[in-house]
C-alpha cells in the first residue's frame, strides 16, 4: 500500500509559479480557453521583448561566451509556446556574471533575487515552485463536489481533506481526542494523575508498550519492517534497523544538551507535556531526562557514512537466536521473539512465525549497546520518551495551539517563522494516504497523456547513451561491462501513473480498508497509521509485486529502486521546467532527460552497483573493478566534500554521503547531453531559435538544467542539508557536475583559467 514513505533500497531526485485564483466549477468554453492561452502568450511575448531589451547590451558583451547564437529570423520559433519558454528561461539569467566563472549565478541569479523565501519554508527552490503549481491543482480536485460516479476511496480522501481543514472543529476538540491513544499506551507518566497519565510502573510492559506504538506506525526504539530480501529479490523478509529520531538526524545531538537546537526540542517537549496539564516543574526535569535518554541512543546508532555498503547491513539471523546475540537484561521486560512474533500476529497482518525464522539485522552496533543505554535510565523515563515519540509526531493533528507551541523549535531547526498554510498541509497529508485516488483526480485534471510516449522515447535514448558511456569505460574489464549492459537494458520504467487508477471497481479495492469521515480529523490519522501499519506488515509471505509504484501520481520527484531495479516518473514532475511537449528538446533534455539519466545512473553508483540486473544482492564486479570504481569515486568524494556552503557560514559538505547522488547527477548530465545531440543528428538539423534568445540549443541544454536547481536556502536549511541531507545544494548539484563536464566548457568555450572549466575533472561513467 502507497503511504508516502521512502524505502531504503529508493533513491530520489530531490529532498522537496502562479497559483490558480480561482476555483474550478466546471469544464471551461472552448472561447474561455482559447482567450485564457491567448492572453498569457501575449503577455510572454512582451516579457521576451522587455527583458531582451534590458539585457541586450549586457549579452551583446557576452557573445553566448563562443558558440554562435541565434541564426536568421527565418530560423526562429514564433509560437506563443516558444514565447513563454524564451521568457522563462531569461528571466532568472543574470548577465552580469559570466557563464564560465559561476554558471549557477549566471543561470539562477535573478531568479534568486526574484523568489524571496516564504515564511513557512527554509528554502525556495524551482521545484518548490512546480510543487506549489501540484497543490493548488491538488486543492482544486479535493474542494470540488463530490460527484454521483465518484469512487468510494476518492469520497473517503475528500471526507480526508475537509477533516483536516476544519480547524475550527479541531480547535474546539482541543487534547480531548488524544486520551484514548493515551490509555491505549498505559498514560504519559509526565501527566501524573491528570487525565492522559495515571502511568503505573507495576504494569510497565517494554515489550508490549513498542507493539502498541507500532501498531500506529511509530517505531522510536526497534525499526521493525517487511521489504523485499535484498538477496532475493522474489520474496519479502523481516529487517530490523536502528530508528530515526524527533530531530531530523543523528548529529544534532552531538553537540551535548546545551546546543541551542537541542534546547528547542527540550523546551517544546516540557511546552507540549504542560499543555496537556502536566505540573511545570515535573514537565522540566522529566523531558530533560528524556532528551538525554535519546541523546544517548544517538551516540549509539551508526554513521551515515557507514551506512552506505548494504553488504554490511544485511545480517541474517534466526528470530530464536537474537536473545543470544542481543543480550536483554532481565529487567528490562523485554522479549525478542515474543516481539517480532506479536507484531507479526497483530489482527490483520495475521502471520505466524517459526522460531527459525531469518530477520535481517541492518544496524549490529545499535542492538549491541541499546539495552545498554536503556538501563541507565528508570522506567519512567523509558516510558516518557517512547510516548514523547508519538505525541510530538501527533502535534500537528490538534488545534492551532499546538501549532503555535512548535514556532521556536521550528525556528531553531529550519528557521521558518510561520505554519504552512492549511490548505497546503492537508492536500499533502490526503496525497499521503489516498495519493492514488488524489493521483486519478489530478491525472484527469492536469496531465497530458501523450506526456507517456514522448518521455518512453527519450529514456530509450538515455539508456542508449548510457550504454555509450559503459563501451568507453576505461576502468571496466569486458565481462563486468557486459553484465553492466545488461542490468541497463533490465531497467524498468514507469512513467505517469498506474492504469488501474482510472478503473473504479480496482482503485477501490485497493483502498478496500481504508475509510475517512468527514468531521473527525485525529481519529482518521489514527485509523490511517493503523492501516499503513498493517499493509507494510502482512505481505510478508506474498511474492514481490514488481508492478506496484508506491509512489503517487501527483508527486514532482523522482525515483530508482535498487531492488526492483526500476525507475518512475510519477505525473507531478513532468511539467516545466523539467518537461513539455511543447517546449524545445534542448530544454526537456536538459530538464526531464537528466533527471532520467540521474535515475538510470543510480543503478550504477556506489550502492546501486551491489545489486544484479534482477534486484539481487550480489558481487556481480571483480574486485579489482571495484577497486578502480572507488579510485573514480574518491575524485567525487573529495571535490564536493571540499565546496564551502555559503548560506551555511562556509560549512563544508559532506563528499561521502551525497555520493551516490552525485555520481547520478554527473552521469546524468552527460548521459543527457549525448542523446539530445544523437536526437539532433537523427533530425539532421538544429531546432529553431527561441524568439529573442541569444544562445545556442547546447547553451539553453545546460541553462535549463541550471536552472532546474534555482533556489534559496535559509542558514538552519543549509545545515540541515549538510548534517542530514544525501543531495548536494542546488548550488553545488549545478557547480559541481558542470567543472566535470567537457561538453558544457565547449558549449560556452570556457577558457582552462576559468572557475567551471578546472583541469582536473573527475568521471565516474
Amino acid at each position: 500500500m502507497q503511504n508516502g514513505k521512502q524505502q531504503n533500497n529508493e533513491t530520489k531526485l530531490d529532498v522537496q509559479d502562479v497559483e490558480l485564483s480561482f476555483k474550478k466549477k466546471g469544464p471551461r468554453t472552448n472561447l474561455e480557453k482559447f482567450l485564457i492561452f491567448f492572453s498569457v502568450a501575449t503577455l510572454a511575448v512582451c516579457v521576451v521583448f522587455i527583458v531582451l531589451y534590458i539585457n541586450s547590451t549586457k549579452e551583446e558583451k557576452l557573445n553566448t561566451a563562443g558558440e554562435t547564437g541565434a541564426s536568421s529570423s527565418s530560423n526562429i520559433c514564433l509560437t506563443p509556446e516558444c514565447s513563454i519558454a524564451a521568457s522563462r528561461l531569461l528571466s532568472s539569467l543574470n548577465t552580469e556574471v559570466a557563464p564560465c566563472e559561476n554558471f549557477y549565478e549566471f543561470a539562477c541569479g535573478t531568479w534568486a533575487k526574484k523568489n524571496v523565501i516564504p515564511e513557512d519554508v527554509s528554502s525556495y527552490t524551482m521545484f518548490s515552485v512546480v510543487r506549489e503549481d501540484v497543490e493548488v491543482i491538488m486543492k482544486t480536485v479535493l474542494e470540488y463536489p463530490a460527484q454521483q460516479d465518484d469512487p468510494l476511496s476518492v469520497v473517503h480522501a475528500k471526507n480526508l481533506y475537509k477533516s483536516c481543514i476544519n480547524q475550527t472543529y479541531i480547535d474546539s476538540r482541543g487534547i480531548e481526542p488524544t486520551f484514548g491513544l493515551l490509555k491505549e499506551l498505559g498514560g504519559w507518566p509526565v501527566l501524573g494523575n491528570n487525565k492522559g497519565g495515571n502511568w503505573n510502573e507495576s504494569q510497565y510492559d517494554l515489550t508490549r508498550l513498542l507493539l502498541d506504538l507500532l501498531r500506529y506506525n511509530n517505531k522510536p526504539l526497534i525499526n521493525l519492517y517487511v521489504y523485499t530480501d535484498s538477496k532475493n529479490s522474489t520474496i519479502r523478509i523481516i529487517y530490523l534497523d536502528q530508528p530515526d529520531f524527533g530531530m531530523p538526524g543523528r548529529k544534532y545531538y552531538l553537540n551535548g544538551l546545551d546546543d541551542p537546537m537541542v534546547q528547542a526540542y527540550k523546551k517544546l517537549a516540557q511546552a507540549v507535556a504542560e499543555e496537556f496539564h502536566a505540573d511545570p516543574t515535573t514537565a522540566a526535569a522529566d523531558m530533560e531526562d528524556v532528551v538525554k535518554l535519546e541523546t544517548d541512543i544517538a551516540n549509539i546508532t551508526m554513521k551515515d557514512e557507514d551506512r552506505r555498503d548494504n553488504f554490511l547491513l544485511y545480517n541474517p539471523i534466526e528470530m530464536s537466536k537474537l536473545r543470544d546475540n542481543y543480550t536483554v537484561p532481565s529487567n528490562a521486560m523485554f522479549n525478542w521473539e515474543q516481539f517480532i512474533t506479536r507484531v507479526m500476529s497483530i489482527d490483520g497482518v495475521d502471520v505466524s512465525l517459526p522460531p527459525n525464522e531469518t530477520i535481517i539485522v541492518r544496524a549490529i552496533p545499535y542492538f549491541s549497546k541499546m539495552f545498554e543505554v536503556l538501563g541507565k535510565y528508570p522506567k519512567k523515563t523509558v516510558a516518557n520518551y517512547l510516548i514523547w515519540r508519538i505525541m510530538k509526531n501527533r502535534i500537528s493533528n490538534l488545534g492551532q495551539k499546538f501549532q503555535e507551541l512548535t514556532t521556536e523549535y521550528n525556528k531553531a531547526i529550519y528557521g521558518t517563522s510561520t505554519p504552512r498554510a492549511r490548505w497546503r498541509t492537508c492536500a499533502s497529508y490526503v496525497n499521503t494516504y489516498y495519493g492514488l485516488s488524489l493521483g486519478r483526480l489530478f491525472v484527469k485534471e492536469a496531465f497530458d497523456e501523450d506526456a507517456k510516449k514522448e518521455t518512453l522515447d527519450m529514456i530509450h535514448n538515455l539508456r542508449d547513451a548510457f550504454g555509450e558511456l559503459v563501451n568507453e569505460n576505461t576502468w571496466m574489464d569486458d565481462t563486468t561491462r557486459a553484465l553492466a549492459k545488461e542490468k541497463a537494458k533490465y531497467i524498468q520504467e514507469k512513467i505517469g501513473y498506474q492504469d488501474f487508477i482510472l478503473n473504479t471497481t480496482a482503485l477501490d479495492e485497493y483502498y478496500e480498508n481504508y475509510t475517512a469521515a468527514a468531521d473527525t480529523y485525529f481519529e482518521n490519522v489514527l485509523s490511517n497509521l493503523k492501516r499503513s501499519s498493517i499493509d507494510s506488515l502482512r505481505y510478508l509471505r506474498y511474492e514481490v509485486d514488481k508492478n506496484d509504484w508506491g509512489s503517487a501520481p501527483a508527486t514532482v520527484n523522482a525515483y530508482y529502486n535498487s531492488v526492483l531495479n526500476r525507475i518512475m516518473f510519477p505525473a507531478g514532475i513532468l511539467q516545466p521546467p523539467f518537461f513539455s511537449r511543447t517546449q524545445t528538446k534542448s530544454m526537456n533534455y536538459g530538464g526531464i532527460g537528466v533527471v532520467i539519466g540521474h535515475e538510470i545512473t543510480h543503478g550504477f553508483d556506489d550502492r546501486g552497483r551491489q545489486y544484479d540486473k534482477d534486484g539481487n544482492l550480489k558481487q556481480w564486479w571483480t574486485d579489482d573493478v571495484i577497486q578502480k570504481f572507488k579510485t573514480q569515486a574518491q575524485c567525487l568524494i573529495d571535490q564536493y566534500g571540499d565546496f564551502s556552503v555559503p548560506e551555511a557560514d562556509g560549512m563544508k559538505m559532506n563528499g561521502i554521503n551525497t555520493l551516490g547522488e552525485n555520481i547520478a547527477d554527473n552521469g546524468g548530465l552527460k548521459e543527457s547531453f549525448r542523446a539530445y545531440r544523437r536526437w539532433v543528428e537523427t533530425r539532421g538539423s538544429e531546432e529553431e531559435q527561441l524568439p529573442g534568445v541569444k544562445y545556442t540549443h547546447n547553451q539553453i541544454f545546460f541553462i535549463n538544467f541550471a536552472q532546474v536547481w534555482c533556489g534559496n536556502m535559509r542558514k538552519e536549511a543549509a545545515i540541515n542539508r549538510i548534517l542530514t541531507g544525501v543531495h548536494s545544494p542546488g548550488r553545488f548539484r549545478v557547480i559541481g557536475t558542470l567543472q566535470n563536464s567537457a561538453d558544457f566548457s565547449r558549449a560556452f568555450n570556457c577558457n582552462a583559467s576559468s572557475f567551471m572549466n578546472p583541469q582536473k575533472k573527475c568521471s565516474v561513467w
